[in-house]
């Protein structure tokens, strides 16, 4: 299962346990391949009912027996955090930048 295709299965995962996300984005680095490594699959994931307090990376081991080949970080941010990353005004760590939207709760459309 290459990394892409792991972010997905994430996604819909955390999206089916926690209903109050609206939005989860894929984080990808420049130089991240698809395929090996030890680099991780990064999630942003936009929940009206966290916490703001800022970029807060919380990292995970790989599940191989889930078939999570690889470890991942999520990074939970309100919707008006989640805009100001979009802005730039909220910075990504170093290298980090948003990549594909993977989910969308359809009433946050």
């Amino acid at each position: 299962m290459s990394r892409a295709q792991t972010a997905l299965i994430l996604a819909q995962s955390h999206s089916d346990v926690e209903p109050d996300i609206q939005i989860i984005v894929r984080i990808v680095s420049a130089d991240e391949p698809d395929e090996g490594g030890i680099e991780p699959v990064k999630l942003l994931e936009v929940n009206p009912n966290t916490v703001a307090v800022g970029i807060q990376p919380i990292y995970f081991t790989r599940d191989i027996a889930s078939g999570i080949r690889f470890p991942s970080v999520v990074i939970e941010v309100t919707p008006e955090e989640y805009e100001q990353i979009q802005k730039q005004n909220l910075m990504l760590p170093h290298g980090w930048q948003l990549g594909d939207e993977l989910y969308r709760r359809p009433e946050a459309a």
